[in-house]
Protein backbone atom coordinates (compact mmCIF):
# COMPACT_ATOMS: atom_id res chain seq x y z
CA UNK A 1 0.00 0.00 0.00
CA UNK A 2 1.38 3.42 -1.00
CA UNK A 3 2.53 5.72 1.80
CA UNK A 4 0.41 8.74 2.64
CA UNK A 5 3.50 10.94 2.70
CA UNK A 6 6.36 11.11 0.22
CA UNK A 7 10.03 10.95 1.16
CA UNK A 8 11.09 14.50 2.02
CA UNK A 9 14.77 13.62 1.46
CA UNK A 10 13.95 13.17 -2.24
CA UNK A 11 15.51 16.11 -4.10
CA UNK A 12 12.24 17.34 -5.60
CA UNK A 13 10.21 16.87 -2.40
CA UNK A 14 12.84 18.65 -0.33
CA UNK A 15 12.83 21.68 -2.61
CA UNK A 16 9.02 21.74 -2.72
CA UNK A 17 8.79 21.84 1.09
CA UNK A 18 11.62 24.21 1.94
CA UNK A 19 11.07 26.65 -0.92
CA UNK A 20 8.27 28.00 1.27
CA UNK A 21 9.77 31.03 3.02
CA UNK A 22 7.83 30.58 6.25
CA UNK A 23 8.72 26.89 6.48
CA UNK A 24 12.39 27.68 5.83
CA UNK A 25 12.41 30.42 8.48
CA UNK A 26 10.86 28.11 11.06
CA UNK A 27 13.34 25.35 10.23
CA UNK A 28 16.40 27.64 10.39
CA UNK A 29 15.31 29.29 13.64
CA UNK A 30 14.80 25.91 15.32
CA UNK A 31 18.00 24.23 14.08
CA UNK A 32 20.17 27.29 14.77
CA UNK A 33 18.43 27.94 18.11
CA UNK A 34 17.54 31.50 17.17
CA UNK A 35 14.83 33.23 19.19
CA UNK A 36 13.54 36.67 20.18
CA UNK A 37 15.93 39.38 18.92
CA UNK A 38 18.19 36.96 17.04
CA UNK A 39 15.42 35.13 15.16
CA UNK A 40 15.21 35.24 11.37
CA UNK A 41 12.11 37.24 10.44
CA UNK A 42 12.62 37.64 6.68
CA UNK A 43 14.43 35.62 4.04
CA UNK A 44 15.12 36.02 0.36
CA UNK A 45 15.86 33.02 -1.83
CA UNK A 46 18.95 33.40 -4.03
CA UNK A 47 19.33 31.78 -7.49
CA UNK A 48 21.90 28.99 -7.46
CA UNK A 49 22.82 28.75 -11.11
CA UNK A 50 26.30 30.24 -10.68
CA UNK A 51 27.97 27.19 -9.08
CA UNK A 52 31.26 26.50 -10.92
CA UNK A 53 32.37 23.36 -12.69
CA UNK A 54 33.56 20.72 -10.22
CA UNK A 55 35.50 18.71 -12.79
CA UNK A 56 34.73 15.64 -14.92
CA UNK A 57 32.24 17.77 -16.88
CA UNK A 58 29.85 17.71 -13.94
CA UNK A 59 28.08 20.65 -12.34
CA UNK A 60 26.47 20.51 -8.95
CA UNK A 61 23.93 22.93 -7.52
CA UNK A 62 23.03 23.97 -4.02
CA UNK A 63 19.66 22.63 -2.96
CA UNK A 64 18.54 25.97 -1.52
CA UNK A 65 20.29 29.23 -0.74
CA UNK A 66 18.80 32.21 1.06
CA UNK A 67 19.66 35.43 2.87
CA UNK A 68 18.04 36.83 6.01
CA UNK A 69 17.05 40.39 6.97
CA UNK A 70 20.54 41.11 8.34
CA UNK A 71 22.31 39.89 5.21
CA UNK A 72 23.51 36.54 6.58
CA UNK A 73 23.65 33.78 3.98
CA UNK A 74 22.36 30.23 4.43
CA UNK A 75 23.02 27.25 2.19
CA UNK A 76 20.80 24.22 2.88
CA UNK A 77 22.04 21.02 1.27
CA UNK A 78 20.16 17.69 1.30
CA UNK A 79 22.34 14.61 0.76
CA UNK A 80 20.12 11.55 0.33
CA UNK A 81 22.74 9.12 -0.97
CA UNK A 82 26.35 8.20 -0.38
CA UNK A 83 28.86 10.45 -2.04
CA UNK A 84 32.63 10.44 -1.98
CA UNK A 85 34.28 13.53 -0.54
CA UNK A 86 30.97 14.99 0.67
CA UNK A 87 32.59 16.97 3.50
CA UNK A 88 35.06 18.52 1.05
CA UNK A 89 32.20 19.41 -1.27
CA UNK A 90 30.15 21.27 1.33
CA UNK A 91 33.20 23.30 2.33
CA UNK A 92 33.70 24.20 -1.32
CA UNK A 93 30.06 25.23 -1.59
CA UNK A 94 30.22 27.45 1.49
CA UNK A 95 33.46 29.08 0.32
CA UNK A 96 32.01 29.71 -3.13
CA UNK A 97 28.93 31.36 -1.66
CA UNK A 98 31.13 33.62 0.47
CA UNK A 99 33.34 34.62 -2.47
CA UNK A 100 30.34 35.11 -4.79
CA UNK A 101 29.15 38.04 -2.64
CA UNK A 102 32.08 40.16 -3.83
CA UNK A 103 31.56 41.97 -7.14
CA UNK A 104 34.69 42.09 -9.29
CA UNK A 105 36.99 44.94 -8.33
CA UNK A 106 35.15 45.77 -5.09
CA UNK A 107 36.44 45.79 -1.50
CA UNK A 108 36.14 42.81 0.82
CA UNK A 109 34.49 45.03 3.42
CA UNK A 110 30.88 44.14 4.05
CA UNK A 111 31.04 40.43 3.19
CA UNK A 112 28.44 38.61 5.28
CA UNK A 113 28.88 35.26 7.07
CA UNK A 114 27.76 32.04 5.38
CA UNK A 115 26.22 29.15 7.32
CA UNK A 116 25.97 25.86 5.45
CA UNK A 117 23.41 23.38 6.79
CA UNK A 118 24.00 19.86 5.46
CA UNK A 119 21.32 17.22 6.02
CA UNK A 120 22.54 13.69 5.40
CA UNK A 121 20.86 10.28 5.50
CA UNK A 122 24.31 8.76 6.01
CA UNK A 123 26.35 9.20 9.18
CA UNK A 124 29.31 11.48 8.60
CA UNK A 125 31.08 11.68 11.96
CA UNK A 126 31.95 9.30 14.83
CA UNK A 127 29.18 8.09 17.14
CA UNK A 128 30.14 10.44 19.98
CA UNK A 129 29.03 13.40 17.84
CA UNK A 130 25.28 13.94 18.09
CA UNK A 131 22.58 14.06 15.46
CA UNK A 132 23.01 17.83 15.05
CA UNK A 133 26.55 19.21 15.24
CA UNK A 134 27.89 22.75 14.91
CA UNK A 135 31.30 23.51 13.43
CA UNK A 136 33.05 26.89 13.72
CA UNK A 137 36.60 28.19 13.33
CA UNK A 138 38.11 28.77 16.79
CA UNK A 139 41.57 29.69 18.11
CA UNK A 140 43.28 26.68 19.71
CA UNK A 141 44.51 28.07 23.03
CA UNK A 142 41.53 30.20 24.03
CA UNK A 143 38.84 28.24 22.14
CA UNK A 144 37.37 31.63 21.17
CA UNK A 145 35.94 32.45 17.77
CA UNK A 146 37.44 35.36 15.84
CA UNK A 147 36.73 34.21 12.28
CA UNK A 148 33.03 34.29 11.45
CA UNK A 149 32.96 34.00 7.66
CA UNK A 150 32.13 30.28 7.41
CA UNK A 151 30.39 27.86 9.74
CA UNK A 152 28.62 24.55 9.30
CA UNK A 153 25.71 22.63 10.77
CA UNK A 154 25.48 18.92 10.03
CA UNK A 155 22.30 16.93 10.58
CA UNK A 156 22.87 13.16 10.51
CA UNK A 157 19.40 11.64 10.28
CA UNK A 158 20.67 8.13 11.00
CA UNK A 159 21.49 9.26 14.54
CA UNK A 160 18.01 10.57 15.31
CA UNK A 161 16.29 7.88 17.38
CA UNK A 162 13.51 9.63 19.27
CA UNK A 163 10.03 8.15 19.08
CA UNK A 164 6.89 10.17 18.39
CA UNK A 165 6.17 10.23 22.13
CA UNK A 166 9.58 11.74 22.95
CA UNK A 167 9.33 14.86 20.80
CA UNK A 168 9.25 18.04 22.87
CA UNK A 169 10.87 20.87 20.85
CA UNK A 170 10.45 22.38 17.39
CA UNK A 171 13.89 21.03 16.53
CA UNK A 172 12.66 17.53 17.41
CA UNK A 173 9.60 18.03 15.23
CA UNK A 174 11.76 18.94 12.20
CA UNK A 175 14.24 16.12 12.76
CA UNK A 176 11.41 13.58 13.09
CA UNK A 177 9.82 14.98 9.94
CA UNK A 178 13.06 14.62 7.98
CA UNK A 179 13.86 11.16 9.32
CA UNK A 180 10.42 9.53 9.29
CA UNK A 181 8.22 11.37 6.77
CA UNK A 182 7.63 8.38 4.50
CA UNK A 183 7.08 5.91 7.34
CA UNK A 184 4.14 7.42 9.22
CA UNK A 185 0.40 7.54 8.57
CA UNK A 186 -0.16 10.88 10.29
CA UNK A 187 1.93 13.50 12.13
CA UNK A 188 2.50 12.77 15.83
CA UNK A 189 -0.13 14.41 18.02
CA UNK A 190 2.65 16.14 20.00
CA UNK A 191 3.53 18.34 17.02
CA UNK A 192 1.83 21.71 17.43
CA UNK A 193 4.12 23.84 15.27
CA UNK A 194 2.03 25.22 12.39
CA UNK A 195 4.87 25.20 9.85
CA UNK A 196 5.93 21.63 10.55
CA UNK A 197 2.33 20.53 10.04
CA UNK A 198 2.23 22.51 6.81
CA UNK A 199 5.38 20.68 5.69
CA UNK A 200 3.58 17.37 6.23
CA UNK A 201 0.68 18.69 4.18
CA UNK A 202 3.06 19.68 1.38
CA UNK A 203 4.46 16.16 0.96
CA UNK A 204 1.12 14.40 1.22
CA UNK A 205 0.82 12.30 -1.94
CA UNK A 206 -2.65 13.53 -2.85
CA UNK A 207 -1.46 17.14 -2.92
CA UNK A 208 0.88 16.38 -5.83
CA UNK A 209 -0.39 16.47 -9.40
CA UNK A 210 0.69 13.85 -11.94
CA UNK A 211 3.50 15.97 -13.41
CA UNK A 212 4.97 16.72 -9.98
CA UNK A 213 4.74 13.10 -8.90
CA UNK A 214 6.38 11.96 -12.13
CA UNK A 215 9.29 14.31 -11.33
CA UNK A 216 9.47 12.87 -7.80
CA UNK A 217 9.73 9.31 -9.18
CA UNK A 218 12.39 10.36 -11.69
CA UNK A 219 14.46 11.94 -8.90
CA UNK A 220 14.05 8.76 -6.84
CA UNK A 221 15.16 6.52 -9.71
CA UNK A 222 18.15 8.77 -10.39
CA UNK A 223 19.22 8.55 -6.74
CA UNK A 224 18.87 4.75 -6.81
CA UNK A 225 20.86 4.52 -10.05
CA UNK A 226 23.67 6.61 -8.57
CA UNK A 227 23.66 4.44 -5.45
CA UNK A 228 23.89 1.27 -7.57
CA UNK A 229 26.78 2.74 -9.57
CA UNK A 230 28.61 3.62 -6.36
CA UNK A 231 28.07 0.14 -4.92
CA UNK A 232 29.25 -1.44 -8.18
CA UNK A 233 32.42 0.67 -8.14
CA UNK A 234 33.06 -0.25 -4.50
CA UNK A 235 32.59 -3.94 -5.29
CA UNK A 236 35.01 -3.75 -8.22
CA UNK A 237 37.57 -1.97 -6.08
CA UNK A 238 37.16 -4.62 -3.36
CA UNK A 239 37.63 -7.46 -5.84
CA UNK A 240 40.77 -5.82 -7.21
CA UNK A 241 42.10 -5.50 -3.67
CA UNK A 242 41.35 -9.17 -2.95
CA UNK A 243 43.07 -10.27 -6.17
CA UNK A 244 46.08 -8.08 -5.43
CA UNK A 245 46.28 -9.52 -1.92
CA UNK A 246 46.04 -13.07 -3.26
CA UNK A 247 48.86 -12.45 -5.71
CA UNK A 248 51.00 -10.89 -2.99
CA UNK A 249 50.28 -13.87 -0.73
CA UNK A 250 51.34 -16.32 -3.44
CA UNK A 251 54.55 -14.36 -4.01
CA UNK A 252 55.31 -14.29 -0.29
CA UNK A 253 54.75 -18.06 -0.16
CA UNK A 254 57.18 -18.61 -3.02
CA UNK A 255 59.81 -16.47 -1.31
CA UNK A 256 59.34 -18.44 1.90
CA UNK A 257 59.90 -21.70 0.00
CA UNK A 258 63.07 -20.29 -1.61
CA UNK A 259 64.42 -19.30 1.81
CA UNK A 260 63.80 -22.81 3.19
CA UNK A 261 65.56 -24.39 0.20
CA UNK A 262 68.47 -21.97 0.48
CA UNK A 263 68.82 -22.72 4.19
CA UNK A 264 68.92 -26.45 3.49
CA UNK A 265 71.52 -26.00 0.74
CA UNK A 266 73.66 -23.88 3.07
CA UNK A 267 73.57 -26.63 5.68
CA UNK A 268 74.95 -29.00 3.03
CA UNK A 269 77.86 -26.66 2.35
CA UNK A 270 76.74 -25.59 -1.14
CA UNK A 271 78.41 -22.41 -2.44
CA UNK A 272 76.35 -19.25 -1.81
CA UNK A 273 76.70 -18.07 -5.40
CA UNK A 274 75.31 -21.33 -6.75
CA UNK A 275 72.43 -21.17 -4.25
CA UNK A 276 71.68 -17.65 -5.48
CA UNK A 277 71.63 -18.80 -9.10
CA UNK A 278 69.35 -21.73 -8.38
CA UNK A 279 66.85 -19.97 -6.10
CA UNK A 280 66.87 -16.42 -7.47
CA UNK A 281 67.67 -15.01 -4.03
CA UNK A 282 70.32 -12.31 -3.71
CA UNK A 283 73.63 -13.01 -1.99
CA UNK A 284 72.62 -10.54 0.72
CA UNK A 285 69.44 -12.51 1.42
CA UNK A 286 71.40 -15.77 1.57
CA UNK A 287 74.05 -14.28 3.88
CA UNK A 288 71.24 -13.16 6.15
CA UNK A 289 70.36 -16.79 6.71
Amino acid sequence: MASRYLDVTNDLAFKKVFSDKDIMKDFLNSILHLSNGSAITEIEFIPTEEVPDLGQNKRSIFDLKCRDQDGNWFVVEMQNRKQEHFLERVQFYASHTYVAQLPKGKSHKGLMPVILIAISKENLFPDEIGCVSYHKTKEDQTNKQHLFALSYVFIELGKFNKTAQELYSTEDYWLYFLAESEEIKQPPSSIKDHWVLKAYETIERFNWNDIEYDGYIRAKLLAEAEEMTLQDNLQKATMKGIERGREEGIEQGRNAEKLIIAKNLLSLGIDKKKISESTGLSLKEIEGL
